[in-house]
């Protein structure tokens, strides 16, 4: 493709077939023709149906869907064809399950994405172009290579153009490029290769004019602009599944295949036992439904949607529910420097003056704030002059219209109350060549530029309120500090006045893009989590390492160039050490993430510029922001900050790893006892017992104990060291610290409700109903054990209501079946005051037992310290 940045105006004009007049209406419709609208094509959106199809795709899911099959079948086998309404209850109830689990996930991310397309601007911006020899003003989607477009400050680029002739040109690229401070823009060829924020004579498009006039030629429209191929490389990108939605997929094939094997032995024993085909399958089919924790889809997405709701009241729009969770598994967060960890917003915090470096506080574009020297105040009187200069040598106006550069100096001057003092008569731009504006008033001129460039027009230098002769020495002392700021990421500008045909030089300005106050002990709080932020920028070095060192980034740092340069094997090493990566593209951001990924690191990307997207859709998990976000940077992410604050990401980090351990936790209640059943029916048709359980009995077990006491655990609060652990490993089995639960607490169970139901074989009713109300009640109290893994003493056995609430609602469910007519339906009868003893002191003892253990524990635990 030609690069029109190293081709003139003129010869520019002549390879798109165009003129200075710019093309003809009917030119201009057969080009549109050719190439096509200017837009971007959209980046696949899910459709609804797709959003709602793919809640059935957990693995966990799909069993129980067999699970609704087969136990519709059964019956039908059994009956003849025949199919009776109370024979459908099991799919019945299945199917509920997995229906309210599907309109749940359904809902948040339904709504996450429509959320995220409201973000999205409602209008087609307009572009003045000339057609027909006269200038008009249309949809930028019909603008085509060839058509001449003028552009004035405030204006959005809309397509990449070789300016043909250009006034004091100044560009916001921030957005493609990462620079914090607006590219000047010029006409002249450039006769050697550039990146992207050297190319001084091209505009690109989505790019913002911040201060000038041009006119310029368009060479490339839709996806041939350099947001164009950004976008093909976002859609380009593989998303990447979640380390929940792989634990989960390693879950449902165990469940799967355990359930599975355990019931065909079932149903193969109980044939062999002289049971019936027919209702062997539909034990067998009970059982698995029983051991297939089937309400853990719809928990999990509870959780999730819980914790995404309480995101958004934190400004964090979550567009995937289990993006969340995977925030919890971030071990690095790769961010982008201009407008994440910054603001955006230049301010001027350093002055020289009289010799003397004077300090000014404040941030942003906010007028409040003061001057220091060595940390107290000074009167505004020793800075007035080099303030005035600032001000009136200016084409902005507060609080935030024009070039940020000179916003930052009516904001320095508007904290010392200042404001501009006389009308402009004549002013000469600054531009490239020259690095210096000045402003001509009645009896004064007012310059303001590049400290090289100034002195080079100076002859006098005022210090202390007197006016003197520059020497050489004044000025290496000026040049010297003027290194000394630009060391500290500020960007300078020397002051100077010209009266009575003397060129006076006041002093410097150094302002900086300053970070957001609240980054360093977001950052902090992630050093202390185990959790490692690199910054990617396209900023340059110095800038992008005097950030990094006020927000408390440390280690090594790389440009882009010498990035390239190294194989990926050389890249691995040196990512270890480097912690800075500046004058980046997004290639190299994909490159970076994709050496991360392979080393089994869960990534975090955050950024709001265009050239972020690419890399946000590769990362474990992509942040973009809504307020200084692009619409390609929001379509690409997982998660839009609503107030593009840094700090929400650490919230977002906290939410995950709340959510992931207490999904641990259900998962280990759930599983801790749903496989009691399949024992407990396996011994009795072994030792050729009785079934202890009947179907629909299996069935009110798991309807009873899998839903609201489950869900009410999805709400538990954080452990205190939540954020002083290092982020589990993406190999790290879900099962991690729950084989003593696994195994004792369904050994328990199993063991009390076998010897109720022994003690009661005389009445295989009451056995049947003993044995059912101990395994629901063994449930009740062992919900509370796995709550955490300290001691219910030291969490308090009332600070999760919802999980008491739960407790009882499931309890006097349980009564209402044993106690009214629907006892007859479950084969059920009322018990006395003597067997609930009973089944109290057996349902209590996994309670009793994991309480004490974890209180011997934690008293051995602290002996171990002390010693």
């Amino acid at each position: 493709m030609q690069e029109f940045y190293k081709t003139s105006a003129e010869d520019t004009i002549k390879s798109l077939n165009s003129s200075i007049q710019g093309l003809s209406t009917q030119k201009a419709k057969l080009l549109l023709h050719k190439y096509g609208k200017n837009q971007i094509k959209k980046i696949t959106h899910l459709s609804t149906l797709k959003i709602f199809l793919r809640q059935f795709l957990d693995p966990l899911v799909i069993i129980l869907v067999f699970a609704v099959i087969l136990s519709l079948l059964i019956p039908i086998f059994k009956n003849g064809g025949a199919l009776e309404f109370h024979d459908a209850y099991d799919s019945i109830f299945i199917g509920i399950i997995l229906l309210l689990n599907a309109i749940l996930g359904f809902t948040q991310e339904y709504k996450a994405e429509k959320s995220v397309q409201l973000l999205k601007k409602l209008s087609v911006p307009k572009t003045n172009v000339y057609r027909d020899n006269k200038l008009i003003k249309i949809d930028s989607t019909s603008l085509v290579p060839g058509d001449v477009i003028q552009i004035d400050a405030g204006d959005r680029v809309t397509a990449d153009s070789r300016i043909i002739e250009s006034n004091n040109l100044q560009v916001d690229e921030s957005a493609l490029t990462g620079e914090s401070t607006p590219s000047i823009k010029e006409t002249k060829t450039i006769h050697k290769t550039v990146n992207l924020a050297e190319q001084t004579n091209i505009l690109f498009s989505g790019t913002i004019v911040k201060e000038g006039t041009a006119k310029a030629i368009v060479c490339s429209t839709g996806m041939e602009t350099q947001i164009g191929k950004i976008a093909s490389l976002v859609q380009e990108v593989k998303e990447v599944r979640t380390p929940l939605q792989k634990r989960l997929t390693h879950l449902g094939k165990w469940l799967g295949i355990s359930v599975i094997s355990v019931s065909i032995i079932i149903i193969i024993v109980g044939i062999l036992n002289s049971q019936s085909l027919a209702e062997m399958l539909l034990v067998g089919v009970s059982l698995a439904v029983s051991a297939i924790p089937e309400g853990l889809p719809a928990v999990i997405t509870v959780a999730l949607a819980l914790s995404v709701n309480s995101m958004v009241k934190r400004k964090a729009l979550v567009k995937q529910l289990k993006a969340i969770e995977t925030l919890g598994s971030v071990s690095v967060i790769a961010t982008d420097k201009t407008g994440t960890l910054t603001k955006n917003e230049m301010t001027v915090s350093e002055l020289f003056v009289n010799n003397k470096t004077i300090k000014v506080t404040g941030s942003g574009f906010s007028t409040e704030g003061s001057f220091t020297i060595n940390n107290k105040k000074i009167d505004t009187k020793e800075v007035f002059q080099l303030l005035e200069i600032g001000v009136n040598c200016n084409n902005a106006s507060l609080p935030n219209i024009g070039d940020p550069t000179e916003i930052a100096l009516l904001v320095s001057a508007a904290k010392a109350k200042i404001k501009k003092t006389g009308k402009k008569i004549n002013e000469i731009p600054f531009n490239s060549e020259n690095k210096y504006m000045i402003t001509e008033h009645e009896k004064i001129s007012y310059i303001k530029g590049a400290p090289e460039a100034v002195l080079k027009l100076c002859n006098y230098y005022k210090l202390n309120n007197k006016v003197i002769k520059l020497t050489k020495n004044h000025s290496s002392t000026i040049l010297e500090k003027n290194k000394e700021m630009a060391s500290s990421a500020l960007r300078v500008l020397a002051m100077a006045y010209k009266e009575n045909n003397r060129t006076i030089f006041v002093g410097l300005q150094g302002m900086i893009d300053q970070p957001r106050k609240e980054v360093a002990s977001a950052i902090k709080l992630c050093k202390q989590a185990g959790i490692r932020v690199l910054m990617i920028t396209g900023d340059q070095r110095l800038t992008a390492e005097a950030i990094a060192k006020q927000v408390g980034i440390e280690g090594g740092s790389i440009e882009g160039k010498d990035l390239k340069k190294l194989t990926d094997q050389q890249l691995k090493e040196t990512l270890k050490k480097v912690n800075i990566i500046s004058r980046s593209t997004p290639e190299h951001k994909v490159r970076i993430l994709n050496i991360l990924q392979k080393q089994k690191e869960v990534v975090a990307m955050t950024g709001d510029g265009i050239n972020d997207a690419p890399a946000l859709k590769k990362a474990d998990v992509g942040v973009a922001m809504a307020i200084k976000g692009t619409d390609i940077a929001r379509d690409a992410s997982d998660m839009v900050l609503l107030n593009d604050d840094f700090s929400s990401i650490v919230h977002a980090i906290k939410h995950g790893r709340i959510v992931y351990e207490n999904i641990k936790k259900f998962i280990k209640y759930l599983l801790s006892v749903n496989f009691s059943e399949i024992l407990l029916i396996l011994t009795a048709i072994l030792v050729k017992l009785p079934l202890p359980l009947l179907p629909l009995q299996i069935l009110w077990i798991n309807l009873a104990t899998d839903g609201l006491p489950a869900l009410a655990l999805s709400v538990e609060k954080s452990e205190d060291n939540i954020m002083n652990k290092h982020p589990r490993k993406s190999s790290e089995s879900i099962f991690k610290g729950m084989k003593n639960y696994l195994f004792f607490g369904t050994l328990f169970i199993f063991i009390g409700s076998l010897i109720v139901f022994l003690m009661n074989l005389d009445n295989i009713t009451k056995a049947r109903t003993m044995a059912l109300t101990v395994s629901i009640l063994y449930q009740m109290f062992f919900v509370f054990t796995c709550r955490s893994e300290q001691s219910l003493f030291k969490i308090g056995f009332f600070s999760n209501r919802k999980l008491l609430y739960a407790v009882a609602i499931t309890i006097a469910g349980h009564l209402v079946l044993m106690y009214s007519s629907l006892n007859k339906i479950f084969k059920m009868v009322p018990l006395s005051l003597n067997d609930w003893i009973t089944v109290i002191i057996f349902a209590s003892s996994g309670l009793i037992i994991f309480e004490i253990y974890k209180l011997l524990r934690t008293k051995i635990h602290h002996q171990n310290l002390l010693k």
